[in-house]
C-alpha cells in the first residue's frame, strides 16, 4: 500500500526493519527487498543490531539502497552521519555470533507478553490489548477506564508508573498508553499494579 502510493507519487520508499530480528514465535519477517516489487530500486531499507541487541546507543546502522544512484547519495549523506567505531565492531558481533542472546531475549518477550496479558485481565479487565507480533512494545486500550485522551498522565501522577503517551502517536493514539515489555517479569508486574492504583486513587 505504502509502496504503491509512493510510486503513484514518484518518491522514494523509506523501508524502517530495525525492528525485523525481534519478530515473535508464530511470525514471520518478510523483508521488502524480497517481494520483487516495483519500487525497490526506488527503496531505501534501514536495519540495525541496535533494538534486537539493545545497543541503541553505540550509533551504528545499516542503509541498503535499491539502485546505484540511491547507493550515490547514500554515499553523499553518510558524509556528516559516521557509525561510531565501537557500534561497528557491536554491530558485526550482533549479527554474526549473538544468535543465542537473540534466541534467549525472544523467548523472554514472548513470556512476556502472555504474562501481561494474564496480569492485565486479572487487575485491568477494563483495558483493551492485543499481544504484539513483534519487538517489545506492548499497546493498551485504556479508553474505558475514563482517565480521558492522555492516561499515561494519571498514570504518572496517581500511580508514579511512566508509559508512552497515546496521542504522541497521532489522534488515533488518544486513549492508549504504550508500555514496554523488555524487561523483567517482576517489573512488568509493578508496572501493572501501578497502573491499577492510579485507576483506584
Amino acid at each position: 500500500m505504502v509502496a504503491g502510493l509512493c510510486q503513484r507519487h514518484g518518491v522514494a520508499l523509506l523501508v524502517d526493519e530495525i525492528h525485523a530480528p525481534l519478530v515473535l514465535p508464530g511470525r514471520r519477517f518478510v523483508p521488502f527487498g524480497s517481494l520483487g516489487h516495483e519500487m525497490a530500486r526506488q527503496a531505501f531499507v534501514f536495519t540495525s543490531a541496535s533494538k534486537g541487541w539493545n545497543i541503541p546507543g553505540l550509533k551504528c546502522g545499516v542503509a541498503i539502497a535499491g539502485s546505484q544512484a540511491g547507493t550515490a547519495l547514500l554515499e553523499e549523506r553518510a558524509k556528516a552521519l559516521r557509525a561510531a567505531h565501537l557500534g561497528v565492531l557491536a554491530s558485526v558481533a550482533a549479527f554474526t555470533e549473538g544468535r543465542p542472546w537473540l534466541d534467549a531475549a525472544l523467548r523472554q518477550l514472548d513470556e512476556n507478553r502472555w504474562l501481561l496479558a494474564g496480569l492485565l485481565g486479572e487487575h485491568l479487565p477494563a483495558v483493551g490489548y492485543a499481544p504484539p507480533q513483534a519487538s517489545f512494545l506492548a499497546w493498551l486500550d485504556c479508553r474505558a477506564l475514563g482517565l480521558g485522551d492522555d492516561p499515561a498522565a494519571a498514570f504518572l501522577d496517581r500511580g508514579r508508573i511512566a508509559v508512552g503517551h497515546g496521542p504522541d502517536f497521532g489522534a488515533e493514539g488518544r486513549g492508549f498508553v504504550r508500555l514496554n515489555i523488555g524487561t523483567s517479569p517482576a517489573l512488568i508486574a509493578e508496572a501493572v499494579h501501578r497502573m491499577a492504583a492510579a485507576c483506584r486513587a
